[in-house]
Parts: C-alpha cells; sequence; structure tokens
C-alpha cells in the first residue's frame, strides 16, 4: 500500500489550534463542510466559529504550516519504551510467522502422505513463537489476524500455535510448559490429514456418518504424534482433546468438566476464536466481536469460564484487526490493544467523519482523548464487517510489519 507522502497530518483538540497552522478538511456533526484543505487559520475568530459549531478536533498538516509545541507533549518515557519495543519485535514476529507456515505445511502434507516429518523442525518453530511473545506478547498475535483462505488448514494451525502459546503465557505457563502446549496448537488437527477430503473439504452440513468421520481426527492426530518420541503430554491434550465441551457435548470422548484438561480447553477456545474469525467455504469470516461474545455464551457449558474471560481480556474487546466505527463517524483498523483499557484501543482511521477514504491513514490512540471534551466522539460506537467497505485487514498489519505506513 503507498500512502500520500505530500502530507504529514496530527489531530489536535480545537483548542489547540493557533494562527498559523493549515487545516484539512473541517466537517460539524452533520457532514457539512466549514473549512476547506489546505486553510490556513488566520484569526482567532476562526477558531472561535468552528469550536460554536461543536468541532472537537482537526486534522493540521504540519508540513505545510505550524505545529503544536511538542516541548509540551512530554511522552511517558515507559511508553514510548513499550511502543519501540512492540515494533521492533513486530519486523521479527513476521519472519517467525512466515517459517512458522512452512514448518505447519510441511508437516501436515507430510501427514497427509503417510510420510514422516520432523518433529523436531516443528518443535523448533514452537520455540521460536515461545521466544517472540516472550520478548514482546502482542506482535506475534496480531500477525495471527493475517487469514489464508487458500491455505486454511495450514494458517488455521499456525494461528492457533500462536494464540494458545500467548494465552498459556498470560495464565502462568513457562519454559518448557509453552513450547510444549505451543506444539500441541500447530499439530492440533493434524488428525484431519487422515479424513477423507471430500469430507474435510465438504461446503455444506456433515451427513451423520461424515461426521462420525470427522469426530475420529483428534484420535488420528493422537496416533501420528504417538508415533514420534518425546511428544509431552500437554501436546498430547490439545491434540486430543480441542473438541471435548465442558457438559460433556464435545468429541471424541465426551469428556465432562475438570475431566478435561486446561490445555485442552485452552486449545478449544483459540480453535473456535480463529476458525469464527476465518473466511470459509460455507461461510464468511465473523467479525472478532461476535466470535468473543459467541464463545464467551458457552462459558460453564462448553468451556471454562475463566479460560473465556482471561482470552478475552488478552485479545481486548476489540481485537487487533477489528474494522471499526468510532462516534465521530471515523472508521478504522484496531492495530494496538492496550491492556490497561480494553475499550480504548489505538486506531488506524482509514475514513473520515463523511465516509470518504483518506489518502493518508492516520493512528488514533482512544485512550489520549479520555477526560478531553472529545471523549464522546472517540469511542468506539460498533465493530464493522470490513469487506463492506472493502478493507483487506491484512495490508495494515503486513505494513506496520514492514513500516509501509508512516
Amino acid at each position: 500500500m503507498t500512502a500520500d507522502r505530500t502530507k504529514i497530518l496530527r489531530r489536535i483538540e480545537i483548542d489547540r489550534v493557533s494562527i498559523g497552522m493549515y487545516l484539512e478538511d473541517v466537517f460539524d456533526k452533520d457532514g457539512v463542510l466549514l473549512l476547506s484543505a489546505n486553510a490556513a487559520i488566520q484569526s482567532e475568530e476562526q477558531i472561535t466559529r468552528l469550536r460554536a459549531r461543536g468541532v472537537y478536533s482537526v486534522y493540521i498538516n504540519i508540513r505545510k504550516g505550524k505545529d503544536i509545541d511538542l516541548e509540551e507533549e512530554a511522552p511517558d518515557p515507559v511508553s514510548v519504551e513499550r511502543e519501540r519495543a512492540y515494533y521492533e519485535e513486530l519486523a521479527r514476529a513476521r519472519v517467525v510467522h512466515q517459517n512458522t507456515i512452512i514448518s505447519a505445511k510441511e508437516a501436515l502434507q507430510a501427514a497427509r502422505a503417510g510420510r514422516p516429518f520432523s518433529i523436531n523442525r516443528t518443535r523448533k518453530t514452537a520455540e521460536e513463537i515461545v521466544e517472540s511473545i516472550l520478548r514482546n506478547p502482542d506482535a506475534l498475535v496480531s500477525l495471527s489476524q493475517i487469514k489464508g483462505y487458500d491455505e486454511y488448514t495450514f494458517t488455521h494451525s499456525v494461528n492457533v500455535g500462536i494464540l494458545v502459546t500467548s494465552l498459556a503465557r498470560e495464565m502462568g505457563y513457562e519454559g518448557e510448559q509453552l513450547v510444549s502446549i505451543g506444539l500441541g496448537g500447530l499439530l492440533h488437527d493434524i488428525g484431519k490429514m487422515r479424513v477423507p477430503e471430500n469430507v474435510l473439504n465438504k461446503p455444506g452440513r456433515y451427513t451423520d456418518v461424515e461426521f462420525r468421520v470427522m469426530k475420529r481426527h483428534p484420535d488420528h492426530g493422537l496416533a501420528i504424534v504417538g508415533e514420534r518420541s518425546g511428544i509431552a503430554p500437554l501436546t498430547k491434550k490439545v491434540i486430543g482433546q480441542h473438541h471435548e465441551r465442558y457438559d460433556g457435548s464435545g468429541y471424541p470422548k465426551g469428556l465432562i468438566g475438570d475431566r478435561i484438561d486446561e490445555a485442552g480447553v485452552i486449545g478449544a477456545v483459540a480453535d473456535v476464536y480463529d476458525a469464527l474469525t476465518s473466511d470459509r467455504v460455507y461461510r464468511s469470516a465473523w467479525t472478532p466481536q461476535k466470535a468473543l461474545a459467541t464463545i464467551f455464551q458457552g462459558c460453564d457449558r462448553d468451556y471454562s469460564r475463566r479460560v473465556v474471560e482471561l482470552f478475552t481480556r488478552h485479545l481486548g474487546i476489540y481485537p487487533v484487526g477489528s474494522f471499526v466505527k468510532l462516534q465521530s463517524g471515523e472508521m478504522g483498523v484496531v492495530i494496538r490493544v492496550s491492556r490497561g483499557n480494553l475499550l480504548a484501543p489505538i486506531v488506524l482511521i482509514l475514513f473520515d467523519k463523511t465516509g470518504k477514504r483518506i489518502t493518508e491513514p492516520l493512528e488514533m490512540n482512544l485512550a489520549e482523548y479520555e477526560g478531553t471534551p472529545s471523549e464522546s466522539a472517540y469511542r468506539i460506537e460498533m465493530s464493522l464487517n470490513p469487506k463492506a467497505f472493502r478493507v483487506n485487514i491484512a495490508d495494515y498489519i503486513q505494513d506496520k510489519a514492514t513500516g509501509g505506513i508512516a
């Protein structure tokens, strides 16, 4: 994606606008154009009129005109370091993500063909996931929002591997436990490679016979890894139990409640979340919010409430990759989640208040508007389907990893 480099824009409160600044288009709450782009502020009266029309904030072109006094904006050094660490890890995480897809593809294709695969290579991949998450827990998780429709089986395995590892770390798992549970996530569906392709890729509802065939894949998975030495019990729990449900309605064993290992529950929640938020041949991807709400409805029936609540808190109410509309009317992609404020993530604004696509995406930290006159305008109003606006979420996450967006 190519950004317009002729402008450097900054969003500021109307009270900080001063003579000598150049503003972009300014609209009132009804979408009426009050001031055209590249208009210079020449008097205090102009600012007063904008304020009187309910304008809380504006974009200024700081390449063309005056900027705010940045010395007044002394950043929190802890926040600066956190941001720096995130973006440094995001570049490394992209390499880990690509290598993990290759590794998962090799293992699953070998299993499909009945050939041996290198469990050591797959384990090394799990170790790389753990190392990335330990350096920064958010970077690799953000890349798990990049979905591959044509290679769903492989990308789904990678995403589940990432999600179970990051959630397990949040829950206090350490060291070898993290590697083992991550390996289980990467191989959780390896048993599907022994399911006939006409069943595995069927676009419609399964017949009873077909569903019985599909329900055997966790046991097939255990049989495949059972042929390899050094597979930890936690790995096997994820593979064998990620379709078990608390009320006994799951498969393959129909285990109830605490008879399901916590690693199995972690695998189940990660598996369902990634499946619901991915395009499938029989339905379009759900929004992250709809997927999380559906999973939450299964608390105490399908899943441990503790695991679901920690998973939701870990991803955020509006997870990375969510396409959201603000109360102001602007729309954009969530690119970061604040652990301290799940309702106020960092959003990359793609559409202005009138619904017009902007040429220069703008980062907006919603938490910065709390306690200001603009607070209500810069809250998230709803989550939307990005496809309806021709937005490919992966473009913005990938560009962040490669520095493609200023």
